[in-house]
């Protein structure tokens, strides 16, 4: 199980890093499914990537 720094800044840094991957990969799956799911999808990586800028920009 994965664990966060005890300092803020870099558990913030690493947070918005997976964010950003997970929300890369989602990204990326959109071009494989149907509509409606690719719709969801694309939502949910949106809210993803502003969730690691949030995270980028809080640790500064």
């Amino acid at each position: 199980m994965p664990t966060a720094s005890a300092d803020r800044e870099e558990a913030l840094t690493s947070l918005a890093s997976a964010e950003r991957t997970v929300a890369d990969r989602r990204a990326a799956a959109l071009l494989e499914v149907p509509g409606e799911l690719a719709r969801l999808m694309a939502s949910v990586s949106a809210a993803g990537s502003v969730h690691a800028y949030l995270l980028t920009e809080a640790a500064k």
